[in-house]
């Protein structure tokens, strides 16, 4: 597996991706309501990270949350966890 540098700059798509439990960690933070309103097919192909954390309004300690979550997920993944 090609080892990937994450950053708050990548697509949604491409993050799940790579990482698909990230779906359920962002449902935490809002994504649910792109689901309901059925946008997420658009935005994950148009949306980044950090777009969805700007577009969410989500504070500082928020986004330093979802941030620590998706790379505690990812270093798993790469542990092969």
């Amino acid at each position: 597996m090609a080892v990937m540098k994450l950053t708050e700059d990548i697509l949604l798509k491409d993050l799940f991706e790579i990482l698909p439990q990230a779906k359920d960690i962002l449902s935490k933070y809002g994504y649910d309501r792109l689901v309901e309103d059925k946008t997420d097919k658009l935005l994950d192909h148009r949306l980044t990270l950090r777009g969805f954390m700007n577009l969410m309004n989500l504070s500082e300690d928020k986004r330093g949350e979802l941030w620590n979550k998706i790379q505690q997920e990812y270093n798993k993944k790469l542990a092969g966890g």
